[in-house]
């Protein structure tokens, strides 16, 4: 186990990257218009304050003094120009109280400032003229609307105690935070940014100390969709010795057991965490997180099979009748995950900050792969680790220029290995079983990602730009399909008569049953065919498994939020990108938003009409690259065998023949990246001093999207003669990635934000939506290889309703805190098949047709959802793609804390985790690792559940995920036959729970001082 896993060649490149920031600084000169009394806290991925100062009557006051002090006691001053108009640059991500004096006016106060690192808060200030001594004090901790461009009402801002909601194992976080961004438009969701990267593990909640989602939609400094951007920034070093450290798990006797296993063995997880942070001198601070989870879980198989079987393994049962049994097995499946992250701050001038971050992850898990169809030799063993090095040095070049170089290495080793390395079955809506098709594989990928942004504040405008190169190495060596994969399908009664009189559809169960009946009786695989039973279709891949193949793409944006009046705002910019590995290398993405607030004389508006247009680009990803590499025909070649004369083994000379297709993949000579055009308008509502509401109607088109064909498929239709033609003239498929699809989307969102006072927030979302396309992502197949648009319809991914609530509340007496986490939403579609390839295209996904109401005879078959034929005739209309309904989930998450304090009373103990302030953010943008704040307090940090004002503290959590035990289903088998609709696992849902158990209770105690 390699904790640090960089190669020799990366080091000079490490070595180098802080000296482009100190050439920046000696060529913009610096200006000192704006004074700092404590220059040591000056932060990296910063954030400002800006805004004009005027008197009763609305003219400029030159020459005030404005002042921001954080929470730590940082402060900063500007004096306002002729124009009254400031800046003040340079601000530590965090809470300020802002002073503003000027002769002749009276003081005026405004507190609870929140500043966010690389977007400017716009703060107008009015003061009023001197009477005897009076102060003006502005509290502005509640939710409010602004007409700011990264100050949305739709966003969602989680620090703090707002975290505990969240869960503390961070395959859960993941989840639940793709529930709280929303749905994302197209195929693809939302994107996480980690620090401002795009690539790494999640880190520990214990390590985070901000999630924003859904900020600034349309800022052309990041390359992806903006609705459902979660950004993460994880926690800088403190001025004080502050440490935390929590022990949480499960066990079965605490939670109620998987429906679809009769008989669960004993499980536990166990989950050790702990992090402590302080200063290293004056100008330095450290920041070191430990994780670990021991992960003792079970798989739950619910396939079908021929009979009983206590292992369910298909060669212990007996095949001399028809017999289909459901089989249910709890298969171990423990999972080992370590994860620590030291990252240190410093302090390199008055105005240079540089920040390092190493990250190491180790995942080992054992007979993953397996369950619901899937038997157990389908597992596989898995363990990967991945290591990370982040470097960001940062330049306050002058009071209005901030200049940031950012770095970030990524290796990562996979290795997977297969249980069993006997041929695949597949027998199509009953189990899959033999070896795991993927077999062995070797991934080691070297990720490097390069970003330069610059931000500067003129007047009314405030301009960003900046470039980010990323470059991906991935070698790959796979044997995937190697071992071979046999399928077995619905067949036709053959000529002799069906096995069960009356019937006209033999179920592709009954045929495996057959087959092996008759195996069994001394039959030969060939003699079996004859009869119309075996394998519909058996494929293999041969030639050299080892690929290598370096992706890159670059981007280089400009933006301008021009503050037109005090209640409007004009956010226009202009995204540029490229990649290699495909013909299309310039895209142009401009992006363009307004804010505009009805605003009554002087008083800040309480209604915000928002609206926005924007490109939006995906990338052509590496494993597509890497699979027409590989596969190109002369490296590998996959080869296609009809109605095999073969079974269960094979060797080379079976791959000979008129029934044997060899198949390629390649990318499409003028395939194009994809893209997404999305418009947005909507209303940000104050309702009260504590709440607010946001409705948004967005409309996305989705052009160029990727799916894969068989561009050499036999012609099939009304119009032909069905002879096996194809339009290359040779026996082959070839698989090609095309961009030839589209996505057409709406969606309304209500959002809400409500927080009174420290003791309750709550937030939320409700969306309705609809989407239709004709593909579900790049590496799915038409059903009509020559159009396409035969399976325009639903989309996969169509959830037409979803429902979200979080938030935290205090109770006055007890201070125990209560943190839900409620997600809800209508089921998606699935697709119904036949189980048949109809048009000899090698891909089993053609639907049945319709058949009239009340029909009977061959080939129909009746459901809920209408009369089906399985036997289409070439040119009849087939069902709509994704017909089918999945049942919708409902799940609530619900954390229940209480903090004791202990030991001897301290002044200004800080919130959870213990570091409010330093970090900065921003995917993109002037934002990544927080730097230098020094973010703590004298006091302890008292840990989620609650607040104490003593040195040290204890939290006991207790946490049920599915709360009231609802059974959520995933989608049913949509393979029509006998096993059509049955259930055979529960859904993932977000905020979900693990394998064995439907509802699961986690018991936590958390130390901090």
């Amino acid at each position: 186990m390699r904790l640090f896993a960089f190669p020799v060649y990366s080091i000079p490149v490490l070595m180098a990257l802080p000296l482009s920031g100190l050439f920046l600084s000696g060529v913009i000169p610096s200006a000192g218009a704006q004074t700092t009394t404590a220059q040591t806290a000056t932060p990296a991925s910063t954030g400002a304050l800006r805004g004009s100062v005027t008197d009763p009557s609305g003219a400029v006051i030159p020459q005030a003094t404005i002042t921001a002090t954080s929470t730590s006691g940082q402060s900063f001053s500007a004096t306002s120009d002729s124009g009254g108009a400031y800046v003040l640059h340079g601000l530590a991500p965090g809470t300020y109280t802002i002073k503003t004096t000027a002769p002749g006016f009276s003081l005026n106060v405004t507190q609870g400032v929140t500043v966010a690192a690389g977007a400017p808060k716009h703060l107008d200030i009015a003061l009023i003229i001197e009477v005897a001594q009076q102060n003006v004090q502005v509290t502005t901790d509640n939710p409010t609307v602004s007409t700011d461009a990264g100050s949305n009402a739709n966003a969602v801002v989680l620090k703090d105690k707002d975290l505990d909601q969240l869960s503390d194992d961070p395959d859960e976080l993941s989840s639940e935070l793709t529930a709280l961004a929303g749905p994302s438009a197209g195929p693809n969701g939302g994107q996480i940014y980690i620090d401002g990267f795009t690539a790494g593990q999640l880190p520990p909640k214990s390590a985070i100390r901000e999630i924003r989602i859904n900020q600034n939609p349309f800022s052309a400094e990041y390359d992806k969709l903006g609705y459902g951007r979660i950004e993460i920034l994880t926690k800088p070093g403190t001025d004080k010795l502050h440490g935390q450290f929590f022990v949480q798990g499960t066990t079965k006797s605490f939670n109620s057991q998987n429906p679809f296993a009769q008989t669960i063995p004993d499980y536990h997880t166990v989950q050790y965490d702990g992090n402590v942070s302080s200063a290293l001198g004056k100008k330095a601070s450290f920041f070191f997180n430990f994780d670990r989870r021991n992960i003792q879980d079970n798989n739950i198989i619910s396939a079908i099979l021929n009979g009983p079987s206590s292992t369910c393994d298909p060669s212990t049962v007996n095949y001399s009748t028809y017999d289909p049994v459901t089989c249910s097995l709890a298969l171990p499946n423990p999972r080992t995950r370590t994860n620590f992250s030291p990252r240190f701050d410093l302090q390199l001038g008055p105005k240079n900050t540089l920040t390092a971050r190493y990250q190491y992850w180790n995942d080992n898990e054992v007979q993953s792969g397996a369950g619901q169809l899937n038997l157990p030799a389908t597992a596989s063993n898995e363990d990967e680790t991945e290591s990370t090095a982040q470097i960001s040095d940062t330049q306050v070049i002058s009071d209005k220029v901030v200049n940031e170089t950012r770095f970030q290495y990524i290796h990562d080793r996979d290795t997977l290995s297969p249980v069993s390395g006997t041929p695949s079955i597949q027998v199509q809506g009953a189990f899959t079983g033999g070896g795991a098709s993927q077999q062995f594989s070797q991934d080691n990928t070297n990720r490097y990602e390069v970003q330069n942004y610059t931000s500067l504040s003129e007047g009314s405008h405030f301009i960003k730009f900046g470039v980010r190169l990323r470059i991906d190495r991935d070698a790959n060596n796979a044997t995937s399909n190697y071992n071979g994969y046999y399928t077995f399908s619905q067949a036709n009664c053959p000529a002799t008569g069906c096995p069960t009189p009356g019937e006209q559809i033999i179920p592709a169960l009954q045929v495996y049953q057959i087959t092996e009946n008759l195996l069994g009786q001394g039959f030969t695989p060939a003699q079996i065919q004859a009869l119309g039973y075996g394998p519909k279709q058996f494929t293999v891949t041969t030639g050299t498994p080892a690929v290598t193949r370096i992706l890159t793409d670059a981007g280089l944006y400009a933006q301008d939020d021009w503050k037109i009046k005090p209640n409007l705002t004009l956010s226009y910019g202009l995204r540029w990108e490229s990649q290699n590995q495909i013909s299309n290398h310039s895209d142009f993405a401009p992006r363009v938003s307004f804010a505009y607030g009805l605003a009554r004389g002087k008083q800040p508006a309480k209604t915000v009409i928002r609206g926005g247009y924007g490109f939006f680009y995906d990338r052509f990803q590496i494993a597509q690259v890497l699979q027409a590499a590989r596969q190109n025909g002369i490296s590998q070649t996959q080869y296609v065998v009809t109605n095999p004369a073969f079974f269960p083994n094979f060797t080379a000379a079976d791959l000979v023949g008129d029934n044997v297709t060899p198949t390629i993949y390649q990318v499409a000579p003028n395939l194009k990246a994809p893209y997404t055009a999305q418009t947005a308008i909507g209303v940000d509502q104050q309702i009260t001093k504590s709440a607010t509401v946001s409705v948004t109607y967005l409309n996305s088109r989705g052009v160029h999207a990727l799916d894969t064909r068989n561009i050499n498929a036999p012609l099939y239709g009304p119009n032909t003669d069905n002879s096996g033609l194809r339009p290359f003239g040779t026996n082959q498929n070839v698989y090609q990635y095309e961009s030839a699809a589209i996505f057409k989307q709406s969606q309304l969102l209500v959002n809400f934000n409500l927080r009174a006072g420290s003791a309750l927030s709550l937030f939320g979302f409700y969306a309705l939506g609809t989407v239709h396309s004709d593909t579900g992502g790049v590496t799915t197949f038409p059903s009509e290889q020559y159009d396409i648009s035969a399976d325009y319809g639903r989309a996969s991914f169509d959830v037409r309703q979803r429902l979200f609530l979080g938030g935290s509340y205090q109770t006055p007496r007890w201070g125990i805190r209560l943190s839900p986490f409620l997600i809800a939403f209508s089921g998606p579609p699935f697709n119904i098949t036949t189980s048949q390839d109809l048009n000899a295209d090698s891909i089993f996904n053609d639907r049945p047709s319709f058949a009239p109401a009340g029909q009977t005879g061959p080939n129909i078959v009746n459901t809920k959802y209408g009369n089906f034929n399985t036997a289409p005739a070439p040119g009849d209309p087939r069902i709509p793609v994704n017909s089918g309904q999945a049942p919708g989930q409902f799940n609530l998450n619900l954390r229940v804390s209480k903090t004791f304090g202990i030991g001897p009373k301290v002044e200004h103990a800080g919130p959870a985790g213990g570091a409010p302030a330093g970090g900065g953010g921003g995917g993109g943008g002037h934002g990544g690792p927080g730097f230098i704040g020094f973010g703590g307090h004298g006091g302890g940090p008292p840990g989620p559940g609650g607040t104490s004002n003593r040195r040290y503290s204890v939290t006991l959590n207790a946490q049920a995920r599915n709360l009231f035990n609802n059974v959520n289903y995933a989608a049913p088998i949509g393979v029509v036959g006998p096993t059509f609709g049955r259930f055979t696992g529960l859904g993932g849902a977000f905020g979900g729970v693990s394998q064995s158990a439907n509802r699961r209770i986690d018991l936590q105690a958390v130390f901090n001082f």
